[in-house]
């Protein structure tokens, strides 16, 4: 016979037990996302210096347009498969997403004609002021005074690495800052809007599909038009080590997208660009391993002020939030 004292403790046990169920799984999954994030945004992010650094390669908006046309056959497939007819949202909401899309894809990888990649992939991180700034007045997030704060210390290091790129590459142009900044705006309204759009009901596959297939007409009239796509492919096919590349790469940003995606339909936007910040200070390492690049303290002073403003605004969003998990995701990453 069981005593109402052990059935007391069992009973206390078992919602206890219950209630952190819900948070572990929660973890876990934020733990998986993150984890695609890194391995798969790493390979496409290496496969892209790559590509960039084949001998004759110039036409740079290719590499955008390669992620597009992948992501948007994948999605296709996969809509196909699942067996997903339809959409939720306005195609008005769609038209959105594919102009901040084409905008920060092409002004992103045109930049890398000006500017070397950590340069870019560091002064990027810098999306994170501006995503905060329209969380707030288009999402109606609550974001605080201290984490602007952090924001301007990691633009400071942007600031610092950008002068770095100055002194260090002759070739260095100021088209590439105003592109790449051009980028960071635009990449600031994407999570943002997509928020909504996950909000209104839509899939993940929905929205990267539906996205994804506007942008890809819209680059193929255009680039067609310039010539960019008819110079590209025919280097592509006449360069067989360059089409393998090619290939592998449009796959991996479909990967990498994907999960993406997910992080930013379940965990927010904000919790993404965090992420995101994080990665991007694996890929500045690697890409310093992998594709030397003349050193300068400067990137030491940038790269400190970037990443300790990550590291200090991920420390206080810990302490505010106690490590408790929020509906926006785990915000203290």
């Amino acid at each position: 016979m069981v005593s109402s004292s052990s059935k007391c403790d069992e009973e206390s046990g078992s919602l206890a037990q219950d209630v952190r169920s819900p948070a572990a799984v929660r973890y876990s999954r934020f733990c998986y996302l993150v984890g695609g994030i890194l391995l798969f945004f790493g390979l496409h992010n290496y496969f892209q210096e790559l590509i960039m650094s084949l001998p004759g390669f110039k036409v740079g908006v290719m590499l955008g347009y390669l992620e597009v046309l992948g992501v948007a056959i994948c999605s296709f497939i996969e809509r196909r498969v699942g067996n997903e007819t339809g959409r939720r949202s306005p195609w008005s909401a769609y038209f959105m997403l594919c102009f901040c899309l084409l905008i920060s894809s092409a002004t992103s990888n045109i930049a890398l004609q000006y500017i070397n990649y950590p340069t870019k992939v560091v002064f990027r991180s810098c999306k994170l002021i501006p995503t905060m700034t329209i969380a707030v007045l288009y999402n109606k997030k609550k974001v605080a005074f201290m984490e602007f704060v952090f924001g301007i210390v990691i633009s400071s290091g942007m600031v610092a690495f950008a002068t770095a790129d100055f002194r260090e590459n002759p070739n260095f142009d100021l088209i590439g800052i105003v592109l790449v900044a051009t980028s960071v705006c635009a990449d600031a309204f994407l999570p943002n809007f997509q928020e909504k759009v996950f909000e209104q009901g839509s899939s993940r596959v929905e929205v990267t599909f539906f996205t994804n297939i506007l942008c890809l007409l819209a680059m193929s009239i255009a680039f067609s038009f310039t010539g960019d796509l008819q110079i590209a492919f025919a280097y592509a096919f006449a360069n067989p080590q360059a089409l393998i590349y090619m290939t592998i790469y449009t796959f991996l940003a479909y990967i990498a997208i994907s999960f993406h995606m997910a992080l930013v339909q379940e965990f927010g936007g904000i919790t993404t660009v965090l992420v995101g910040n994080t990665r991007k200070a694996i890929t500045i390492v690697l890409s310093f391993i992998m594709f030397p690049k003349p050193f300068s303290n400067l990137y030491l002073v940038g790269g400190v002020l970037v990443f300790g403003g990550l590291i200090g605004n991920a420390y206080y969003k810990e302490k505010q939030n106690g490590g408790k998990v929020k509906k926006e995701g785990f915000v203290g990453m």
